[in-house]
């Protein structure tokens, strides 16, 4: 396994902390897992799993919604662990949200939540309550995590202390794409996931100032602009910098993944860019949730100080 993509400089002989693996949503494919994290403490990390407990039952009953909630819990309020990295996503993130004792959380420091899909309701939520910053990125329980560039630039940024920085490539889309350099504050991540917590307590009021990032995998090309149009009806839209669309896998229906996005582009009243580099795909690199970010020349670069 390789540390840090082509040019970067290398790694750092690992974490100084503790890197915590958990499973807040659906269960891993534990063949995968355990060979993923083998490489990772071959690269140097300090890694400690935490699995769900197997006599915990069912994890989406009651019984199952309190064991993940209390080992997440314990996870975001250890010292050791500066970051916490989900096994998968799949479903049962948002299950957790009630449970965490965010006032004991906010006395804390901060813990960094790393992963996608399912996962971005926590990342989301712990940004918006809290002001943590999180990583969309990769996870070792999925087949998606191939050991390729994606995940040398995540462990370059587990292994190196802040400022942290990191690039995507992008291109402009749509009549809404002026050219000029967009600047503004990351959020973003699952659209379906996302979009079931506009309204609640887990999801800012305003998107004033922010770049917007989306993707989303196994749903219709109608499913997903209904999910925008409560974008656009709630008014999140017209405040933001810019949209940076990724990909839309697995697409089910008539309407393939290019037609999705020139429709998205069309009702889009602020500048929208795509990119190949995130989503239910391989790579996908780490995009920083809560990091400055910039738009220029077909690049998005981010920084968190």
């Amino acid at each position: 396994m390789t540390i840090g993509p082509p040019g970067s400089a290398p790694a750092s002989n690992g974490l100084s902390t503790i890197l915590t693996i958990l499973e807040p949503s659906s269960a891993p494919n534990f063949a995968v897992l355990e060979s993923n994290l083998a490489a990772l403490r071959q690269a140097g990390i300090q890694v400690c799993y935490r699995r769900y407990p197997l006599d915990a039952g069912d994890r989406q009953a009651q019984v199952g919604v309190n064991a993940r909630s209390q080992i997440l819990s314990s996870a975001l309020s250890n010292p050791d662990s500066a970051y916490v990295l989900a096994a998968r996503g799949g479903y049962g993130a948002s299950d957790l949200l009630g449970y965490l004792d965010w006032s004991a959380l906010s006395s804390l420091p901060e813990t960094i939540l790393i992963g996608f899909s399912d996962i971005s309701a926590l990342q989301v939520a712990l940004h918006t309550r809290l002001g943590w910053p999180a990583i969309h990125g990769p996870m070792p329980g999925s087949s998606l995590w191939t050991n390729g560039p994606d995940v040398d630039c995540l462990v370059r940024l587990l292994s190196s202390s802040r400022p942290w920085n990191s690039t995507i490539s992008v291109s402009q889309f749509g009549s809404s794409s002026t050219g000029a350099t967009v600047q503004g504050k990351l959020i973003g991540g699952c659209l379906s996931v996302l979009s079931a917590l506009i309204g609640t307590p887990y999801f800012p009021d305003t998107l004033r100032g922010h770049i917007l990032f989306l993707e989303d995998t196994h749903e219709s090309a109608e499913r997903v602009l209904r999910f925008w149009n409560q974008w656009l009806d709630c008014g999140l839209v017209a405040d933001l910098a810019g949209v940076v669309v990724g990909r839309f896998t697995d697409l089910s229906g008539q309407h393939d993944e290019e037609w999705l996005v020139t429709r998205l582009a069309e009702r889009c009243t602020v500048p929208l860019f795509r990119s190949p580099d995130f989503g239910h795909i391989s790579p996908n690199y780490p995009l920083m949730i809560g990091a400055d970010a910039r738009i220029n020349d077909g690049v998005l670069e981010w920084r968190l100080g």
